[in-house]
C-alpha cells in the first residue's frame, strides 16, 4: 500500500552495531555556560540523578557570586498544562568552586524555587539532585506529561520534567548548554539534542552527549535509554525536495529517527511505525518547502496503564521531536484498516507539523517561554487549529485529486466537524481569543475547551483557504501564506511573535485576497458559526424579534386562561 512501499528505495536506513562508550567529552569552557549530567546505573532503582555545573566563562551574563535561585519547571511548552515538577526533586545541594557546601533553601511550599545563598566571596559551581522517576509517573495521571521508567527495560524523559535552571537563564536566547546522559554501558541511548560527538548518526550505548541552543531548547529535549527500545535512523536528502528553491541544500540532510517502546509488539508494528512516520515527514517538507532543522526523532510509547483513571491519549509536540503516547492495544499492524492507518499517521503528521506551527511561527505570549507558570495565549485556535489544518493539507496535497479530496473530508467532517459540534453552547458562546486563555491550562484537562479550539482554527483555516482559491483561480491558497508567514519568522530567527495587527496582512501579501471578513466573523463571540453572532451589536438587533416572540408568548398563555 501507498503508505510504505514505493519511498523504500529512496532513503537510505542505517543501523550502526558499534558501540560507543566515550568517557567524558572534552569541553571547552568558554563555549558553553552550564554543563548538565544525567547519571542512571542502577537498573534496579528509579532515580536518576542531575548536576549542572557552571564553568567560569567570562562570556556569560549570569553572575554565580551572589545569591541566586534554582526553579523547576512546573508548565509545560505547548502542552497547556500545569505539573508540579519541583515536588519530586530530592537532596537539592550546592557546592562553590573551592567544593564548599553552599546553603540551599526551598523557598516555600508553593513554589518551585530554591535559594541558592552564595555569598560574594564564593562562585557557584554545581548544583546536584534526584529525581524518582516512578513516583513522577504515578503521581501524574497525564501520561504524556511524566517521564517513564521499567527497570531493566526502558527509561523516556521529557526535558522539562527534569531539567531545573537559574533564574534569569531561561530569558537567555543565546545560551549554549552541554548535556551528557549516562546509563548501563549495555544500554542504547538516544538523545534528541543535536550530538555534539563527531559520529553524530551511529547508535551509542552507555554514554552520550549534545548540545542546546539555550534552555529552552534543551527543557524541550527527550532522552531513550533501554534494551527494549527499538531505533531507526534516516538520511532524508534536503536536495530531492528543494531543487527550485534558492537556498543550496547540496549534501545537506535531515537526521530522521523512529524511537519506540511498547509493552504489546503485536498492535504496534515497528516497520509500519517507521513507514509511516517517514511519509509524514516526507509530505510536510515537501509542503513547507524547508527545514528548521536537521535532526528530529519521533518518539513513540505504547504503555500498559498504571491504572483505570490514567489517561494516554494525549501526544506533544517539541522543536526537534515529537512524543507520541498511544493506547495500550490500539497501535496498527498489518491487520489495520485503512481508516485505521490514516487517522494512526495523520496523529504522527499534525505532530511533527507543529514544529513548523507553532513552535517556530508563533504570535505574542508563546515565545520566550514561561515556565513556572503556564502563559496565557490568547491564539491557541491559531497554534492548534492552524496547525492540525495544515497537517491535513500536506498529507492530502501529495494523493491523486479523488483521493485527496476523500482524505480532507474524512477529517473535516469526522474531525473538525465533530468536536465542533460536540462542543456546549456556553463554550461555543466564547470568543476564540477569550477561549484560548482559558485553554490555556485547561486544554487536555477540559478537553471540551482543546476540541473546540482545534475544530474552529481547523475550519476557520478550511474557510479562508477556500475563499483564496476561489478568488485566485486557485492559483494561490492557505499554503503559500503559510509558508511566507515561515519565511517571515525565519528572517526574525524564529523567535519573533507576530501581532494580530500583522496576522490579516500577511494573506493579503501573500495571495493578494482580503480575509478580513472571515476572521472577523470566526473571532467574534458566538454560538455557531452559520448563524449571526451574539454580540453585543447583534443583541440590540435582535430585540424586536424577541418582543415579538414574549408578545405570543402572553397571548398564548392568556389564552389557555380564557
Amino acid at each position: 500500500m501507498h503508505y510504505f512501499t514505493s519511498f523504500l528505495l529512496i532513503i537510505q536506513i542505517f543501523f550502526s552495531p558499534f558501540v560507543v562508550s566515550s568517557p567524558l567529552p572534552s569541553i571547552d569552557s568558554q563555549s558553553v555556560y552550564a554543563i548538565y549530567t544525567l547519571s542512571y546505573n542502577d537498573t534496579q532503582s528509579t532515580i536518576i540523578y542531575i548536576n549542572i555545573q557552571f564553568p567560569t566563562n567570562e562570556n556569560t551574563l549570569l553572575p554565580l557570586n551572589r545569591t541566586l535561585t534554582f526553579i523547576m519547571p512546573r508548565s509545560i511548552p505547548s502542552g497547556y498544562n500545569l505539573q508540579m515538577y519541583d515536588s519530586y526533586v530530592e537532596n537539592l545541594t550546592a557546592r562553590s568552586l573551592n567544593g564548599n557546601p553552599i546553603i540551599v533553601e526551598k523557598e516555600s511550599t508553593d513554589s518551585p524555587r530554591w535559594i541558592v545563598k552564595c555569598s560574594s566571596s564564593e562562585i557557584l559551581s554545581t548544583i546536584s539532585y534526584a529525581i524518582d522517576l516512578a513516583k513522577q509517573e504515578k503521581d501524574i495521571l497525564s501520561a504524556g506529561d511524566a517521564s517513564k521508567i521499567r527497570r531493566d527495560r526502558y527509561i523516556g524523559i521529557l526535558g522539562y520534567s527534569v531539567y531545573g535552571y537559574l533564574e534569569q537563564m531561561d530569558r537567555v536566547e543565546n545560551f549554549p548548554i552541554e548535556i551528557i546522559v549516562y546509563g548501563p554501558s549495555e544500554w542504547p541511548i538516544h538523545l534528541t539534542l543535536p550530538s555534539s560527538d563527531t559520529l553524530t548518526n551511529e547508535q551509542v550505548y552507555g554514554m552520550t552527549s549534545g548540545r542546546a541552543k539555550n534552555y529552552y531548547h534543551l527543557a524541550d529535549s527527550q532522552v531513550y535509554m533501554g534494551p527494549n527500545i527499538n531505533i531507526k535512523y534516516i538520511s532524508i536528502p534536503l536536495n530531492q525536495f528543494y531543487r527550485k528553491k534558492s537556498k543550496s541544500y547540496t549534501n545537506t540532510s535531515l537526521s530522521f529517527y523512529v524511537v519506540l517502546y511498547t509493552e504489546d509488539s503485536y498492535n504496534l508494528d515497528f516497520d509500519l511505525l517507521v513507514g509511516l512516520s517517514f511519509e509524514a515527514m516526507e509530505n510536510l517538507l515537501v509542503y513547507y518547502n524547508s527545514t528548521p532543522f536537521l535532526r528530529y526523532t519521533v518518539g513513540v510509547e505504547m504503555l500498559k496503564p498504571l491504572g483505570e483513571q490514567y489517561s494516554y491519549s494525549f501526544s506533544m509536540e517539541h522543536l526537534n521531536s515529537c512524543t507520541i503516547s498511544i493506547d495500550y492495544g490500539s497501535g496498527v499492524n498489518i491487520n489495520s484498516t485503512k481508516t485505521r492507518l490514516r487517522t494512526f499517521q495523520y496523529n504522527i503528521a499534525h505532530h511533527i507539523q507543529h514544529a513548523w506551527l507553532p513552535k517556530r511561527l508563533f504570535s505574542k505570549f508563546y515565545y520566550p517561554y514561561t515556565f513556572e507558570v503556564t502563559p496565557v495565549i490568547d491564539t491557541i485556535w491559531f497554534n492548534e487549529g492552524f496547525g492540525q489544518y495544515i497537517a491535513m493539507d500536506a498529507m492530502a496535497n501529495v494523493l491523486p485529486l479523488n483521493e485527496s479530496y476523500d482524505y480532507r473530508q474524512y477529517f473535516i467532517e469526522n474531525r473538525f466537524k465533530f468536536y465542533f459540534n460536540l462542543a456546549p453552547l456556553f463554550i461555543k458562546e466564547m470568543s476564540l481569543d477569550y477561549l484560548s486563555m482559558i485553554g490555556s491550562t485547561l486544554y487536555s484537562v477540559d478537553f471540551r475547551t482543546g476540541s473546540y479550539l482545534f475544530a474552529s482554527g481547523a475550519l476557520m483555516a478550511q474557510e479562508i483557504d477556500e475563499f483564496i482559491q476561489l478568488n485566485t483561480q486557485k492559483q494561490k491558497s492557505i499554503r503559500d501564506v503559510i509558508i511566507y508567514m515561515m519565511k517571515w519568522s525565519e528572517s526574525n530567527e524564529y523567535i519573533s511573535p507576530f501581532t494580530m495587527k500583522q496576522f490579516p496582512k500577511f494573506f493579503m501579501d501573500a495571495t493578494n485576497v482580503d480575509v478580513n471578513s472571515i476572521l472577523d466573523k470566526w473571532l467574534e463571540p458566538n454560538y455557531c458559526h452559520d448563524m449571526p453572532s451574539i454580540s453585543s451589536k447583534s443583541l440590540f438587533s435582535c430585540v424586536p424579534a424577541i418582543a415579538v416572540i414574549f408578545c405570543c408568548m402572553f397571548f398564548h398563555i392568556v389564552g389557555n386562561f380564557l
